[in-house]
């Protein structure tokens, strides 16, 4: 966990520029439902055209030309009265994303996530957490931390996410890709807003980014029933 791989991973853009890959990465979008960005592209409109509109992206993929769109950022209350601010990438911004973890996803589990980091993680949640407390407690360790980094999304520092992922992918393009997910902005009220720091809480990339880095904080067992 969070040491440099000895044989990162390479050509991972390559295995993204496929149409199927793409329109399976789509379907996972349209499943997702969720509503449109900035360009008021929908799901719904997207599916009328989704052959064109995938066909559109992998051009733009392979001749490099793609580049992410500004998020939109909209508000949805929290339990304690506050308002969570979220970024809702445009369609093709999601479907590119999701292309790119799918292709993470399966290295992340095999070689680098931590056997008891379960949020984010496919068919992991609750109840293996709850696993996970229950052999502990078996086995002797007594003491739980209930904790909460507040802002964790909106804080991530982008050159040391960066230097995590680094650690892991070898590919240039798509660590340059993420880093312009990262620095897309975002719009609000019709006034355009750089990003210095965090993920947009609404797009695909943030579950990627979560686990590795926050696996960088991962509180280690420590106390033990004599």
């Amino acid at each position: 966990m969070n040491q440099e791989l000895k044989l990162k991973w390479h050509s991972i853009y390559g295995q993204i520029l496929f149409d199927r890959k793409l329109m399976a990465a789509w379907k996972q979008v349209e499943a997702n439902k969720g509503s449109g960005g900035i360009d008021y592209e929908t799901i719904e409109t997207f599916k009328a055209d989704e052959e064109n509109k995938i066909m559109g992206i992998l051009s733009e993929l392979r001749n490099r030309t793609y580049k992410p769109t500004p998020v939109k950022r909209v508000y949805i209350p929290k339990k304690n009265g506050k308002m969570r601010p979220l970024g809702i990438p445009i369609i093709k911004d999601r479907v590119v994303q999701q292309s790119v973890v799918n292709v993470l996803n399966p290295l992340c589990e095999k070689e680098i996530f931590h056997k008891w980091s379960c949020g984010y993680r496919p068919n992991l949640g609750a109840e293996r957490v709850l696993q996970i407390i229950l052999w502990n407690l078996e086995t002797g360790y007594n003491h739980i931390y209930d904790c909460d980094i507040k802002g964790f999304f909106d804080n991530i520092p982008h050159k040391k996410l960066m230097k995590v992922l680094a650690k892991y992918i070898a590919d240039g393009t798509v660590l340059d890709m993420i880093w312009a997910w990262l620095k897309a902005g975002y719009m609000s009220e019709g006034k355009y807003h750089e990003t210095d720091s965090g993920t947009p809480q609404g797009g695909l990339c943030r579950a990627s980014h979560r686990p590795p880095y926050a696996d960088k904080v991962t509180m280690q067992r420590k106390y033990k029933t004599a």
